[in-house]
């Protein structure tokens, strides 16, 4: 069974209700109502096929690789989701047919990056109460031009594991990835770089909480502070050895600081956000690396 082959076309494509089929003995007016709502499956059957409307679908993935309905009518497959037993509730029970990759319920972690040949991008914590299942964190990863979210329980066994194509700001990012050994990065402006430093938002943060602003606290302002002269610093030391993969990490690593602050602080709103997303964007343009002008370069891993 293809599972890949299904994500992307329309619901009513030949391929799409062949697999259902499989999945599902349903009448066309069941067939009618599932669609229109946008989910096949349920916990009785541990399967589920998500299909949003084609203009919902084209504002979040690039490729629709088939039509079959008016436009008003189109449901694109989004996302397919394979579960195990859980006690979320009574009659669920575990999906009974083969598993994307080879993957196995109750495999390890480390198993499932092994069978995925790439370890996560993303990893969190559940957001299914506790009191209703025993789902506990949450590991994404990019295969081709896919997302797989394995979901594990406590040991890091594997509960559930959800499959979709990789949104348009995920292939923007695998595209700049791929080209990263094409960057140009100019050793000359390393000062440029330097100069940005002034822009560090922390000065005004210190002021606003003077003025009483309970958004900010000295503690994660300074956190904060470091991280973000610790992040110059690299891309200004990357910039002199031209290491465009550098630069490249250093964004990542100072957009996962400021989430972690964040989770703790909730201090990152608006008015902030627009201010790192600026600093850090010109930080990496001063290096002479390349990004197209409508481009978050934070996106990929960005949680405020």
């Amino acid at each position: 069974m293809n599972h890949f082959d299904i994500l992307g076309r329309s619901i009513a494509d030949p391929v799409v209700e062949s697999y259902l089929a499989h999945h599902e003995k349903l009448d066309p007016i069941d067939f009618r109502t599932n669609a229109e709502m946008g989910f096949f499956g349920g916990f009785d059957s541990g399967f589920g096929l998500q299909a949003e409307s084609l203009s919902a679908y084209s504002a979040e993935f690039e490729e629709v690789r088939s039509r079959h309905l008016p436009d008003d009518e189109e449901r694109i497959v989004s996302r397919l989701s394979f579960t195990g037993p859980d006690t979320i509730r009574a009659v669920q029970r575990a999906y009974m047919s083969a598993l994307p990759f080879g993957l196995m319920f109750g495999d390890s972690s480390d198993v499932v990056a092994e069978k995925l040949g790439t370890g996560p991008f993303r990893e969190g914590k559940s957001s299914t109460l506790p009191e209703y299942s025993a789902e506990r964190f949450d590991h994404s990863y990019a295969v081709g031009d896919m997302v797989v979210i394995s979901k594990y329980d406590a040991d890091l066994r594997l509960m559930a594991v959800y499959l979709m194509q990789a949104d348009r700001t995920m292939l923007k990012a695998m595209r700049r990835k791929a080209s990263l050994s094409k960057q140009k990065i100019v050793p000359g402006n390393i000062d440029k770089v330097d100069a940005l430093r002034v822009q560090i938002p922390t000065l005004r943060w210190r002021e606003a909480m003077a003025e009483g602003d309970e958004l900010f606290n000295e503690a994660d302002i300074a956190t904060a502070e470091t991280a973000l002269n610790a992040f110059v610093d690299t891309v200004k030391a990357a910039t002199s050895q031209q290491d465009a993969k550098t630069i490249r990490a250093a964004v990542k690593d100072i957009v996962l600081a400021i989430n972690e602050i964040n989770r703790r602080s909730g201090m990152i709103e608006t008015l902030e956000r627009d201010e790192l997303g600026v600093l850090i964007d010109a930080v990496v343009r001063a290096s002479g690396l390349s990004l197209p002008d409508d481009e978050d370069i934070t996106a990929e891993w960005r949680e405020w």
